[in-house]
């Protein structure tokens, strides 16, 4: 599946980078805007995220409902 960066997808995108910038979560940092996409897109299809990446671990907290499915303990 192709998700094209339609308004609602940006607007996603932007919502959930000042929400973790708000809780000093990195995902709000410019250096992972490919990582907060990621992130946007699983929140804009409404899926879980599945990755081994550690960033996303404290994601979690970001308001939005992003929900992920990891190897974490």
């Amino acid at each position: 599946m192709v998700l094209q960066p339609d308004g609602e997808m940006i607007t996603t995108c932007a919502q959930l980078r000042f929400a973790c910038q708000k809780i000093g979560h990195p995902l709000g940092y410019k250096i992972h805007d490919g990582d907060r996409w990621i992130a946007a897109a699983a929140l804009r299809l409404h899926c879980p995220l599945v990755s081994h990446d550690g960033l996303f671990k404290g994601a979690m907290t970001c308001p939005g409902g992003l929900s992920a499915i990891t190897p974490w303990p």
